[in-house]
């Protein structure tokens, strides 16, 4: 071998050499200069946001409203015929008759003997109640006599909803979509939408308030 020769060969091993020093110095580089007793910076433990913390947004919410299709729900409404019927003047079935149920007293059609925690609601069947109970009944209202699993869709929630409020001799409005709540600085005046009314809560309905919404 001739001399240029060796000396190739020689300069690639010591480059090697050198490259495999550098790459064991880089942590050195990076870390404190205690290493490896103690690193140059550390990271702490990561927050996690439990989702079940987050505040529930106002009801309804406008994806929720614009779902309100009587067509739809007609067809939703076909797992609940076993049971129900919307006409006026429906005779009562293993359920209620729920025409004109919407913005009703939960337990007052005539003739059908409900459930005690049915009869003693202390509320209408506003929107949100509805929704509500027809997500999961028997968690919404434990100890009634509805059987049904629920509809745990918002959409067919909404459709079945809407297919029951035109349902009635005088339909209730539907509702307007909830405007959110705006965080304020403690510094500025506070300035906050407040939620839409609900206009199945019956409770606030006065005569005058029902021409205002006609």
């Amino acid at each position: 071998m001739d001399e240029l020769g060796f000396t190739k060969i020689a300069a690639a091993v010591l480059s090697t050499a050198l490259g495999i020093m550098v790459i064991r110095m880089l942590p050195e580089i990076f870390m404190h200069k205690d290493y490896p007793a103690v690193p140059a910076y550390t990271v702490g433990p990561m927050e996690t946001v439990d989702a079940g913390d987050a505040e529930p947004l106002p009801f309804p919410q406008p994806e929720w409203v614009a779902a309100m299709d009587a067509t739809r729900g007609a067809k939703v409404f076909k797992k609940c015929t076993s049971c129900h019927n919307v006409e006026a003047g429906g005779a009562n079935g293993t359920g209620p008759n729920l025409y004109d149920v919407v913005g009703s007293k939960p337990g007052s059609k005539d003739g059908f003997s409900y459930s005690e925690v049915m009869s003693g609601m202390d509320t209408n069947w506003t929107y949100e109640v509805l929704d509500g109970y027809l997500t999961k009944p028997s968690k919404y209202l434990p100890g009634n006599k509805m059987s049904f699993v629920g509809l745990k869709k918002d959409a067919d929630r909404a459709a079945v909803i809407e297919y029951l409020r035109v349902n009635a001799g005088n339909p209730l409005p539907p509702p307007e979509p909830a405007a959110a709540e705006v965080d304020v600085p403690a510094d500025s005046p506070a300035v906050v939408e407040a939620p839409a009314a609900d206009p199945t809560d019956q409770k606030e309905l006065t005569p005058e308030k029902i021409e205002e919404l006609k």
